[in-house]
């Protein structure tokens, strides 16, 4: 008896199956809940990776789609379910949801008390079922959480039959962090935050297939295993869509495949413009580059390139990388030393805001991170400009009772002139109040930091700069 045991629990660990791993990133920018996952952050996002068909034994397996993102108040999950056959019927609040086609997420925000999880199931009609399993937990079987929002392709409909239209169905959800502060070690997470979770999808009437994203091996049989769960660590940058190490090798296959038309290292060529130039982009996501790469495009010059599967996946990561954000990439330096350049030493906040504290008359640096590239950043800090940006052009006037007024010219005309002062307020001025005014063409921006600060005191201010950006409000 002993040795059949034994030979049973080697089977079983044979065929047990790693836990999965996913990063959840910093959502980039704001997340409207609506079904669509139209968002540029859902497009960058990584899929968790193909769901597990744990207890398959025959049909059609149709996977999921499924990512996550995260920002100060909100996890954010979608689930895009590929299905020929969709059906839901139950619109009871917490009714058995589970019955019809329904997605589900667990959630253990303490991976040391993995059984301390959060259940949330929605069905494609769009009816949630939860529960809080938890030690703490003395409530009825059923759980309210506080302010989840969700919309889901047939959202809000009385039933969904099957339909010989059916393709996918999508859900969409943002589960407030605050639900969870009993559990989770920091809250809002902090970068590198272990959680551990789940993420499931249940079949309707027809080809009820049931699959998960981290496997469920024997001895477990159901998707309400802990043990199961996978492992999910937040990180405080966001999805740029690209891996660096694969992104140089992409550098190399382009160069080599790609130059008898683009330039060297993605500049403008011959025959073809430039890859990473500041521009609107037809093609922005993996898919619709992979597609272009692989089929050419119809209509034009670019052909179908006949690379290695994974050359081609290369190549997109190097491309990516050359249209990628101060946000998206890893920056050297110490974010809390650059912060007190910014406010003290690089007297930032004499011109510049962030996030509602500073000055006015630079703009806003809230979310520049996320707005412009590294060597962008570098450049606005090292290189002095000739001459202002566009609705930044210096101005000093004299008014007719002496006052001296210097700071950035907003608007003018042959009547009047308004006038973004250094004291931080708008002077709206007649020209027959204006004495004198002068005309400057250079930019208030010094672009001698790479002087007034060590050379560790810019990579540290850079640093800083960079990681301002994401859903932060």
């Amino acid at each position: 008896m002993r040795i059949l045991l034994f030979l049973l629990t080697t089977a079983a660990a044979a065929f047990a199956q790693p836990l999965k791993d996913y990063t959840i990133y910093r959502a980039p920018s704001r997340i409207v809940i609506d079904g669509t996952l139209d968002e540029a952050a859902w497009r960058n996002a990584p899929p968790v990776g193909d769901f597990v068909f744990n207890w398959f034994k025959t049909g059609d397996k149709e996977q999921t789609i499924a990512k996550m993102l995260w920002d100060d108040e909100n996890l954010y999950v979608s689930w895009h379910c590929k299905d020929r056959h969709i059906s839901a019927y139950e619109k009871k609040r917490h009714g058995p949801v589970s019955r019809d086609d329904c997605v589900e997420i667990f959630i253990g925000p303490n991976p040391a008390k993995v059984k301390n999880y959060y259940t949330f199931e929605i069905n494609a009609i769009g009816t949630m079922l939860n529960r809080c399993r938890t030690d703490w937990w003395t409530g009825p079987p059923t759980w309210e959480p506080d302010g989840v929002r969700y919309r889901t392709t047939y959202f809000g409909l009385d039933k969904k039959d099957e339909s010989e239209d059916d393709d996918h169905w999508v859900v969409e959800l943002a589960i407030p962090l605050m639900n969870f502060k009993r559990d989770a070690a920091n809250m809002p997470p902090r970068d590198g935050d272990h959680w551990r979770l789940n993420l499931n999808r249940i079949g309707g009437k027809t080809n009820p297939q049931a699959s998960s994203w981290s496997p469920i091996s024997p001895p477990l049989s159901g998707f309400h295993s802990p043990d199961a769960f996978g492992n999910v660590r937040f990180s405080h940058r966001t999805a740029s869509g690209f891996d660096s190490g694969e992104a140089e090798a992409g550098r190399a296959i382009y160069n080599k495949s790609c130059t008898q038309c683009h330039g060297l290292n993605g500049e403008a060529g011959d025959r073809a413009p430039a890859l990473g130039a500041t521009r609107r982009y037809l093609r922005q996501t993996n898919e619709e580059l992979y597609d272009a790469i692989k089929n050419g495009i119809k209509g034009t010059l670019m052909p179908a390139m006949p690379l290695p599967e994974g050359d081609l996946r290369r190549v997109i990561a190097f491309i990516r990388s050359l249209r990628a954000t101060a946000i998206q990439v890893e920056v050297a330096g110490d974010l809390a030393r650059g912060e007190q350049v910014f406010m003290a030493k690089g007297k930032c906040l004499d011109c510049h805001s962030i996030r509602g504290r500073g000055g006015l008359i630079g703009g806003d640096l809230s979310n520049i991170g996320a707005e412009r590239s590294l060597q962008v950043l570098r450049s606005a800090l090292t290189e002095p400009k000739p001459v202002a940006p566009r609705g930044f052009q210096p101005v000093r006037v004299v008014t007719n009772k002496g006052e001296r007024i210097h700071g950035v010219l907003k608007n003018h005309n042959n009547f009047s002139v308004q006038v973004l002062g250094m004291d931080n307020k708008l002077h709206l001025l007649t020209r027959e109040m204006i004495r004198d005014i002068q005309y400057e063409q250079e930019s208030l921006m010094p672009g001698t930091f790479d002087k007034s600060l060590s050379a560790a005191e810019l990579q540290d201010l850079l640093a800083f700069l960079s990681r301002q950006g994401g859903s932060r409000r």
